[in-house]
């Protein structure tokens, strides 16, 4: 019975390990593009505003705030599904490690 288990256990192993792989590539992807959207959110409206405050009218600016608020909830509505890409490929290897713990523990016992 335990050559029937061999194949199994290696197959979870390999499935555990591509899966951490996997999570670990989301978890680094995650981390650079959340970099990326949040100078693309709070860098390029301050900025203008900044380099042509001598030359706009005070309404700009209200408009400018607007901007800056609605693009900060955009940056939290992408961000929110980034997580829940990354937090979704973090839980698959955690199951399929625990998976392959369950079946190791399952063998090794008597």
């Amino acid at each position: 019975m335990e050559t029937d288990l061999a194949p199994d256990l290696e197959a979870l192993h390999h499935e555990a390990a591509v899966l951490k792989a996997k999570a670990d590539a989301a978890a680094r992807t995650y981390d650079r593009e959340t970099w990326i959207r949040l100078v693309l959110v709070f860098f390029p409206i301050p900025f203008v505003v900044l380099l042509v405050r001598l030359h706009i009218e005070a309404w700009v600016y209200y408009v400018a705030g607007g901007l800056l608020i609605a693009s900060a909830a955009l940056l939290v509505r992408l961000d929110g599904a980034a997580a829940a890409k990354r937090d979704r490929a973090v839980a698959a290897a955690a199951r399929a490690l625990q998976a392959y713990d369950e079946a190791r523990a399952a063998r090794d016992a008597p």
